[in-house]
């Protein structure tokens, strides 16, 4: 008798512990979305990718990140229009020139300059849905770089939207020195409904 209470009692442990290394997981990919599952298949295990993600907000916490003054957003918000207002012309030439503004107030905010892939892991502690959509806008423009004639206006114009996602997120965070909780600002939404005409 006292061996089957001992051995409900190891089942019963085992069950919760399972429960809560599941719960534990299920809540991680709920705050870092495909970023987390991308995570998991890049170390080769959760506990690693747990250890990683670890040492990311680690780092993110040592960063000096400097807000944006009122005039320095003014100047990144009307630079980021000019890029906009290109993207009917030349998709393609709007694309690199969105990724080279995302990357530049990264790095005027005080994200370190070493490589992108650094730059990719420290933004996805505060902007984890958008660097995912950064990741594939980033695809996307690799390919119509190489190879523009078969590249869709309509792939190149959510790829846009999803620079534009991160480059609102980094530009409202700046201000506040507070992650944002919305998703899309009035640029991205106007990106949304632009025409684009080819």
């Amino acid at each position: 008798m006292i061996i089957g209470v001992v051995v409900a009692i190891i089942v019963i442990a085992g069950i919760l512990i399972a429960g809560a290394v599941e719960y534990d997981r299920r809540r991680k990919r709920a705050a870092y979305g495909p970023e987390y599952d991308k995570l998991v298949e890049q170390e080769g295990s959760p506990r690693a990718a747990d250890r990683e993600l670890s040492r990311r907000r680690r780092a993110y916490a040592n960063l000096e990140l400097r807000p944006l003054g009122g005039e320095e957003r003014a100047r990144y918000s009307e630079e980021w229009r000019a890029v906009q207002g290109a993207f009917v012309d030349d998709p393609a030439a709007a694309l690199n020139d969105a990724e080279a503004l995302v990357v530049r107030l990264a790095r005027f905010r005080g994200y370190p300059g070493n490589d992108s892939e650094t730059l990719l892991e420290l933004l996805s502690i505060p902007h984890t849905g958008a660097v995912t959509g950064y990741r594939e806008a980033t695809q996307v423009r690799q390919t119509a770089e190489q190879d523009p004639q078969n590249s869709s206006t309509e792939d190149m114009r959510q790829a846009f939207q999803k620079y534009a996602a991160l480059f609102d997120n980094m530009l409202d965070e700046a201000g506040t020195g507070e992650v944002p909780q919305r998703s899309q600002s009035s640029d991205s939404r106007e990106t949304s409904s632009m025409e684009v005409g080819r």
